[in-house]
């Protein structure tokens, strides 16, 4: 029997092919090869990335319910982790600003975005950071309900913010 077990990660610029990637499945391609280079590089950035890795399910530990999975026996067909989900948080003085965040349609609504997202906060907290702020489109419903199941407050909006006109809501966490 098989599964997919997710795993976060630092991501360095080694991961850039695979954030290109992702950004085409999930953005259609929005920021390139300079961008997230920059974001890779820039030292007051953090950028976090979730892996897949097929496993065979594995033992379980004393509680019945499995707690390790295990890598599958047949290692020459097994498939290197693909990067499935990523988020991006700029550090400014005690803000953290996450600037992006996105997980590979084929894997959502598993608590990926979640993840990345309490791990950006957790980072943040641990250099300072006081206070969190984000943009996200007005139609996309199912981050809106992330951003506010995780604390975050509506804040305003601003006109226009994105490419195709669409409005950009502004949201705001304090503290982290």
């Amino acid at each position: 029997m098989s599964s997919t077990s997710y795993r976060l990660q630092m991501l360095d610029i080694t991961a850039l092919p695979q954030l290109l990637e992702l950004d085409r499945r999930c953005y259609g391609g929005h920021w390139g090869e300079q961008g997230y280079r920059a974001e890779l590089e820039r030292p007051t950035s953090t950028v976090i990335g979730v892996v897949a890795e097929p496993v065979a399910v594995g033992a379980s530990c004393g509680s019945g319910r499995t707690e390790f999975s295990l890598p599958s026996p047949d290692l020459a067909t097994q498939t290197a982790p693909a990067l499935v989900g990523f988020g991006i948080l700029w550090r400014i003085e005690e803000e953290a600003h996450i600037i992006s965040l996105a997980v590979d349609p084929g894997h959502r609504r598993q608590g990926l975005g979640r993840r990345i997202l309490e791990a950006l906060l957790d980072q943040a907290r641990v250099a300072g950071c006081r206070w969190a702020t984000l943009e996200v489109r007005a139609s996309n419903h199912a981050a809106i309900h992330l951003y506010e199941s995780a604390g975050f407050q509506l804040l305003g909006r601003r006109k226009g913010y994105y490419n195709n006109g669409e409005d950009g809501l502004v949201y705001w966490k304090k503290p982290i």
